[in-house]
């Protein structure tokens, strides 16, 4: 399992790495600029970092400084992911870290005025285990109007009747004109599973997000589906989710 916090913030211009400050979440602790690790989430997994003049990001802990701090590459020269995504996947060999700990991240940029810079963290129980079956992809919608460089969670309209019964989650797409990250909020659960967002049905996802790669993401009742965490650039209010199910029962 895994979840997926976020700092984004309006860098100046400089040529030392500065604290980006963590966006506020509801399911994690957020301290000034730290995000403090949750128990049972303390292996770094993954880390997306993009500006438009984006020259290094890093994230610190005081676990990672006994060793080494962590260098993110490759970096995406665009708030918003490429097409395929540049971002450093380390869901197969993930970084230990320290429950309790806080976690910061940290940039620069190269532009000649201040620029936002927004940075994606994957954090998680260990290394990823894929499932298998018989895996099938329902679209959504949403016409939630996000706030901009925030979390703005939105219900879901599911394009096909889901048979009654039981499903896990085991995979899901998003997109919205401004997407930098989505992740997905199931009733009754803690953790909040995400993936880098796209602009257009055209651009390609990184597959690990996808069918069964990051193992169950959660589980959900026909009538009760997730909703989700948009994280944009802009105030979107149109919003296209593809969930990949396994149905169990």
């Amino acid at each position: 399992m895994y979840t997926t916090i976020a700092y984004d913030a309006s860098i100046g211009t400089g040529t030392s790495l500065v604290y980006v400050t963590p966006v506020a979440d509801q399911h994690i602790r957020v301290e000034g600029n730290n995000v403090i690790v949750p128990s049972g989430m303390a292996n770094l997994l993954g880390v997306y970092a993009g500006s438009t003049n984006i020259v290094r990001a890093q994230v610190e802990s005081p676990s990672l400084r006994r060793v080494l701090l962590y260098e993110v590459v490759p970096l995406n020269a665009d708030r918003e992911p490429a097409s395929p995504p540049l971002w450093a996947n380390l869901f197969d060999t993930p970084i230990p870290l320290d429950e309790y700990e806080p976690l910061r991240a940290l940039a620069y940029h190269s532009g000649g005025a201040a620029e936002r810079m927004s940075i994606i963290v994957f954090l998680g129980d260990g290394a990823a285990t894929p499932v298998t079956g018989d895996i099938y992809t329902v679209r959504a919608i949403s016409s939630t109007t996000l706030t901009a460089n925030a979390w703005t969670n939105g219900a879901l309209t599911l394009d096909q009747v889901l048979p009654a019964g039981s499903y896990a989650c085991v995979g899901f797409r998003a997109q919205s004109a401004g997407l930098i990250a989505a992740r997905l909020v199931f009733v009754g659960g803690t953790w909040r599973p995400g993936t880098l967002g796209c602009d257009a049905a055209t651009d390609l996802n990184d597959p690990i997000f996808r069918r069964g790669r990051l193992g169950v993401l959660g589980e959900f009742r026909h009538d009760q589906p997730p909703t989700v965490d948009f994280l944009s650039v802009s105030a979107d209010t149109s919003e296209v989710v593809w969930l990949d199910l396994i149905k169990t029962g």
